[in-house]
């Protein structure tokens, strides 16, 4: 006699059915549409929340006490500004932008980043890195005689 095997069938995702799923998705869209009627938009859930305190946070004072990478910052600030923050209610908050002097190399380096993540053009100058300037000219080294 030949030993049957149990046929098994995987969750998706671990957190229930596909069904299971839309239902609570489309419960916290309900929710978030009826309760966030504010002007400033719809009200974020409690995890949002404590992400973006977290993120003005780290943008305030750093990871663990270390500053950010100039990367980190410019992915931080397209996070809030995604979430419906502005670089106004940044600065009000207490995050202070970053200055960096730039280059023809370093605006080469910025493009390719920008065109790679896909930031939000703002993200930028909260390390005082515009887009859409013009990239600074290479100074000629003159030559003695």
């Amino acid at each position: 006699m030949a030993a049957r095997k149990r046929a098994t069938t995987k969750k998706a995702g671990g957190r229930g059915s596909p069904e299971a799923i839309a239902k609570r998705r489309t419960a916290r869209q309900l929710n978030a549409l009826l309760e966030g009627g504010t002007k400033e938009g719809p009200k974020l859930d409690g995890r949002t929340e404590k992400r973006r305190k977290r993120l003005i946070q780290e943008l305030k004072d750093g990871k663990r006490g270390e500053a950010l990478k100039p990367v980190e910052a410019v992915s931080h600030t397209n996070e809030l500004l995604g979430l419906g923050e502005s670089l106004a209610s940044l600065k009000r908050q207490g995050v202070k932008p970053r200055k960096f002097d730039t280059s023809p190399e370093i605006m080469d380096v910025v493009r390719a980043t920008q065109t790679a993540y896909g930031y939000a053009e703002d993200a930028w100058k909260i390390i005082g890195i515009t887009l859409d300037a013009p990239a600074p000219e290479k100074k000629a080294k003159r030559t003695k005689k």
